[in-house]
């Protein structure tokens, strides 16, 4: 019994760190991505936007052209 629970507390801290590490990396990606577009947008005198739908989403970046 004691063996299972240590097996189980190993898969679950297993699984969290996975999940965090998928997350980083699409923070990361998303990050990237809305900086090429604030460049953009700010070498072209436009208007950035920057939105966040939910708590857990990713932001999503727009350029309104002036």
């Amino acid at each position: 019994m004691k063996k299972r629970n240590m097996l189980i507390a190993i898969i679950a801290c297993i699984a969290i760190l996975a999940i965090g590490g998928i997350r980083i990396i699409q923070i990361e990606r998303n990050y990237q991505a809305n900086q090429l577009i604030l460049e953009d947008c700010i070498n072209n005198y436009g208007t950035v936007t920057i939105e966040q739908k939910y708590f857990w989403s990713l932001t999503s970046a727009a350029c309104e052209e002036n």
